[in-house]
């Protein structure tokens, strides 16, 4: 277990600060946020694909390759969606004011998808450099 945490606290600190995010009742009140309209859906976009990308990144950089093979971008890019999916369920189910949205799941997927092919290329650049 502990050489689990050592090897991915990057996606353990993802994980971490999209729970906060998303499951307390109102983490950054809107009046602290003037941005311009639906920009949550891009913060729900950048939040899912940062974590697909940080379990792609963790893959590779813990099994020695430069590049995450297919298979873990498919299933770290499912897995974000899935995740995005089940928390929009669980804001839903926790009746803390929150509600489910079917945007905010779409931005989670896109997100996601985005990373499958974003998060390769920046792998190996970032992996290189080494």
């Amino acid at each position: 277990m502990k050489q689990f945490f050592c090897a991915y606290w990057p996606t353990l600190i993802v994980v971490a600060v999209i729970l906060y995010a998303t499951l307390l009742p109102d983490p950054m009140p809107v009046d602290d946020m003037s941005l311009f309209p639906n920009a949550d859906k891009l913060i729900h976009a950048i939040m899912f694909g940062g974590l697909a990308g940080a379990v792609a990144f963790d893959y590779s950089r813990c099994h020695g390759r430069i590049r995450p093979p297919r298979m873990v971008m498919i299933a770290a890019a499912v897995g974000a969606a899935l995740a995005g999916g089940l928390i929009e369920l669980l804001q839903d189910a926790m009746g803390m004011g929150r509600g489910a949205e079917w945007a905010d799941f779409a931005a989670d997927s896109l997100g996601a998808l985005v990373a499958y092919f974003a998060a390769p290329p920046a792998i190996v650049k970032v992996l290189r450099i080494k």
